[in-house]
This record gives C-alpha cells, structure tokens and sequence, in this order.
C-alpha cells in the first residue's frame, strides 16, 4: 500500500486523548494511540494475564489463550464496528476478548464468528456464557469448511485464531492423549505433515473471507498438554509447526509480517533464567488475493525436507549491563554480551578442560565468555580490525587471552582445525546485505519531514564488495558449518545466534515487481541448512533482553514489528 506525505500539517491530523495519548485520525489498522501502539508492536509478550474461567473448568489438556490477551490482540488488529473471525474457536477466548474489548467502547460494537466442532468444547463455552451472565457471542457449531463457505468473500476484517495441536475428539480422555503421543512418535513426520495441511486448508478457505490489507493473527501452543502423568512424552513442536504454518501460509497469498511471542514472565521465579514459551503468534496481512489454481502439491509440502526440527522453546528474559569496553566493540555493531557467552559455555560445556570454536568471531564476545568460563577458544574472523579490537579488550581486564586466527573460515576451519578436537561450537553468523544497509538519519521519521539522508552502518567500510543476496548467504553458512561438523566431537553442541528480521524487500507480482515489508524467518531457513549438513535440533532458546529501546515504525498505516529479541538455536552432533 502507497500512502502519500499529508498535504496539512501533521497537527491537523492529531487528535488529543489524554492520558491515552495522541491518537492519528488516518489510522486504519485500529483505535490505538501512538503511544497504546508501541507495546503491541513488540515481539515479546512478558506478561502474566488472569482467565476468566472457573477452576472447575480447567482441564490439563487444554490451556486457551487468556481472554486479556485476546483483547490486546483484537484491539491491535480492528477497529470497533469490525468483523472478527475464528475458526477455531475452542471455548471462545476470541469471542470473549472481542467482548472486552468492546466493554468500554462507546462506537460501534465489533461482530464476532467464532467455528467449533468439538460439542464438548461448545459446552464450556455456555458454561462460560452462564458464568459470566452474557449473551452468545457468536459461536457456531459445525464443520469449518461448511461454514467458512457460507462466509462471503472479503466480509472479515480480522482473524484471530488459537490453533490446536492435533485433532482431539474428547480433550477429556487420557487414552486420547496417550493415542496421539503414540502416533507422533511413531511417524513424526507424517503427524505434522496430516496438521500442517488439515489447518492450512481450513486457513486458505477463512483468508478468501478476509478483506485486502487486513490482517491474520495465528497462535501455535508450546505443547499438547501442560499437565499430566505423560508430560515428559508431549512432542515439542512449537519452532517446527510455527515454520511450517508460516511457509503454508505464505503460499496462500499471506505476507508475514512479525512473530510475537508469549511467555508469563512470573514463571522466571521458578525456572531461573531459562522460562518456558506458552505461544507464538504469527502475524500475517492479506496482501492480495489467493491464486485461483493453488498447487496443492506445493501448498502441502513442508519447508523440511529432511528431519523435523522438534524440541522445547525457551526464554532467557535478561538484560546486560554495557561492559568489557562495550562502547569500543559497539564499533561491529553486532557484538554479544560476553556474559550471555558466558552462561552458554558454561551450560553447553561440562567442564574447563573443554574448546570453544567461534568461526565468525567478531570482536570476540565468544573468546571473552570462554575466558570468564575458565576454558579454552579459538576465534577465526575475516578482519584484522576485530582482532585488535578483542586483543585491546582482554588485555585490558586482565582475561587469559585466546587464540585468534585471521582469515576466511570457509578455508581456516578446514585447514587449521584438527577433526573431532572442538567440544562447542558457539557463533553468531554474519548476514548478508544486513550488516551493511544504511539507517534512516534520526531516531524517529516525522510525517511531511523532507529525508535528512542516511547513516552508514558500522560495517560499511568493511568488505564492500562482499556483500551477499541471501541465497549466497546461506551457501556460505552452509559451507562453513559443512566444515565444521567433522570438527566437532560426537555429541557435543553447536550453539547460534540468530535474529529474524523484518526487510522490504522485492517481489514479483503479475509480471511487475514492487517493494513488500516482509518478516524474514533467518531461524528456519538455518535450522534447515544446519539439519541437511547432519545435525540433530536440541533446542531453541530465544534471548529477549527487556531494556531495549522502543520506536514506533509504521504507524498509523501498516503493522510493522519492534523486534526486540533473537533466537538461539542449540544443535548436537
């Protein structure tokens, strides 16, 4: 979508709402102020919400989505008087949410379908309905498909949807948990394979009834159940399902455009540094109409082509301090705090007699951590300047210094590291263009402000011919880990940082090519690399450091994310 600079001045278009904060009267995604925007933009949830729910009805099998999270959701995503859709609708945490959220609301109130086919489900919702002493919100029972074809087309406004894990007929019955669990094991593969396509179709059929540049929010649960005698059996694939149903749903006309994740940040109490996840929510836009002829072959398709990248999601939810000369290695711009290196060396490795290998060493983060572990790195980076940089920085504080090699690791790994001799491998990768791009002068772009240029990146005058289109990037990380993986001893772990990033990038639409804001999923597209060299995915573990600074992109005209986290994913040999 195009949108032009105003012709009046940016006042003119300001609305005062107080304490609320200064409303922009051209939204079009919802009733939000700028400053009720900026956390919704967030890709990090960290908070803890009630359910409305009595404690009769709780079931270990089944955990929707608070209804307080729903509304944050439904606000972010429609304006009163909107129509809101979910085809899945479980108990109704979405129709509830819309209910709240509407509570206030002296316009129009919003209109609510909400599909469910599990009668049992239906009941806690009546249920629910009594306890609360309100009318129905717009609940149907029934199939989806036969229902969402009833819906006309481009009628929706927003999607809002808690996908659920498996088809489970009575969430009730431990024998149909342990069935599921059973089956997953016996062919994972093809358990995901049968969910990704029974819940893709039922999404390609509820994305016709959406309406163009509105948007489709769905949430992938950590697990199938959360408590019971066979916990330790539930599959864990929250990272895999989330991939996949994005590849899907891209296929179908969707544009991806954040992943915000959830997790109640009291369970830190509990769990010390490392939280568990409880959803992840892929945000998508309706950025043009499907195709008529879908390739269902290709839309069935999964993005693994091999082994299904399944195992637990955790949160570090902690900030670092500036240290270890923090402004004199700001000069990468892309430098790791050498205490979260710390911790992971220390997690990842048993004991001091152990070698880190860091191939894209920077200034030196990993050496740093390995020399607050008491153990024993080898850093190889392209550039001289790092080095001295990392050199400068040891010394200073007085940490045993490592081994640091000058050169392109696609050759140094190779040539001068000894096979089956590095206990961890813990790196963050390079990107490709990303490292380079210049910014936006300022910290924020005003409306009807003329361009005051923009800043070079602090890696621009490094390697200016190399700069890479993604494909080449993941040849070169393909090449790389490749060499790596004989290097490593069996058993023993990998360890990468990696952030998924939002980028306009171009495509081409009906024989023309046009810029779309698009949220790349870097994570996935290396699990698949890392998995087709051999290794196996432990973990992922995704760092969200909470003082990090906010600003508000996109508003009031498109959703664009505040991306305030990266992920850490953990491979064994």
């Amino acid at each position: 979508m195009i949108v032009t600079l105003p012709s009046l001045p940016l006042k003119e278009y300001q609305e005062d709402r107080q304490e609320r904060g200064v409303y922009d009267k051209r939204n079009i995604i919802n009733d939000l102020t700028g400053k009720e925007w900026l956390f919704s933009t967030k890709t990090i949830i960290p908070k803890s919400f009630s359910r409305i729910w009595p404690s009769s009805m709780k079931s270990r099998n089944y955990n929707p989505i608070p209804t307080e999270l729903s509304k944050e959701l439904i606000e972010t995503f429609s304006k009163p008087g909107d129509t809101i859709l979910d085809p899945f609708a479980g108990i109704g945490s979405t129709l509830f949410g819309s209910y709240l959220a509407d509570t206030n609301s002296t316009s129009a109130k919003r209109k609510c379908i909400g599909i469910e086919q599990n009668e049992s489900l239906i009941g806690k919702y009546s249920q629910l309905l009594t306890s609360l002493k309100i009318p129905d919100q717009g609940m149907l029972l029934g199939d989806p498909i036969q229902i969402l074809t009833n819906i006309k087309d481009n009628s929706v406004d927003f999607i809002l949807s808690d996908i659920p894990i498996w088809d489970v007929s009575e969430l009730e019955e431990e024998e149909s948990i342990a069935m599921i669990v059973e089956d997953y094991h016996k062919s994972p593969r093809d358990c995901i394979q049968y969910w990704s396509s029974s819940v893709s179709n039922i999404l390609s059929i509820a994305t016709k009834t959406l309406k163009k540049s509105k948007y489709l929010v769905v949430s992938i649960p950590n697990e199938i159940y959360r408590k019971g005698s066979r916990k330790k059996d539930s599959p864990r694939v929250n990272f895999a399902l989330s991939t996949i149903l994005a590849h899907k749903l891209q296929k179908l006309g969707l544009t991806l455009k954040a992943e915000r994740i959830w997790f109640e940040s009291d369970s830190q109490k509990k769990e010390g540094i490392f939280n568990k996840l409880d959803r992840r929510f892929l945000v998508f836009r309706k950025e043009h109409d499907p195709k008529n002829h879908i390739n269902r072959k290709n839309i069935d398709s999964l993005f693994f082509e091999g082994n299904i990248p399944t195992g637990d999601t955790y949160i570090i939810h902690k900030s670092f301090p500036p240290s270890f000369d923090h402004k004199l290695r700001s000069e990468h711009g892309g430098m790791k705090p050498p205490e979260l290196a710390q911790i992971l060396i220390e997690r990842y490795s048993k004991n001091q007699e152990e070698v880190v290998l860091d191939p894209f060493a920077g200034v030196g983060g990993t050496l740093l951590g390995a020399s607050l572990s008491d153990r024993k790195a080898i850093g190889i980076d392209i550039n001289k300047r790092w080095k001295t940089i990392y050199q400068q920085v040891s010394q200073s504080h007085g940490l045993t210094p490592q081994e640091f090699l000058i050169g392109d690791s696609r050759q140094q790994v190779r040539e001068t590291i000894e096979d089956a001799s590095i206990d961890l491998i813990l790196t963050d990768v390079p990107y490709w263009a990303m490292d380079k791009l210049q910014k936006t002068r300022g910290r924020f772009s005003k409306a009807g402000e003329k361009s005051r240029g923009k800043l070079p990146s602090p890696l621009h005058h490094f390697d200016r011919a190399s700069i890479l289109t993604i494909d080449e990037w993941l040849i070169l990380l393909k090449t790389v880990f490749g060499h790596c993986y004989p290097k490593l001893i069996d058993g023993k772990y990998l360890v990468v940082f990696i952030g998924n990033m939002y980028r306009t990038i171009e495509e081409k639409r009906n024989g023309k090519v046009s810029k779309v804001g698009k949220f790349l999923l870097l994570s996935s597209m290396l699990a698949r690399v890392l998995l087709n060299i051999g290794y196996s995915f432990n973990r992922e573990i995704i760092w969200y450091s909470p003082d990090k600074a906010l600003h508000v992109f996109g508003y009031p005209f498109s959703y664009i994310p505040s991306i305030v986290h990266q992920s850490i994913l953990v491979f064994t040999k």
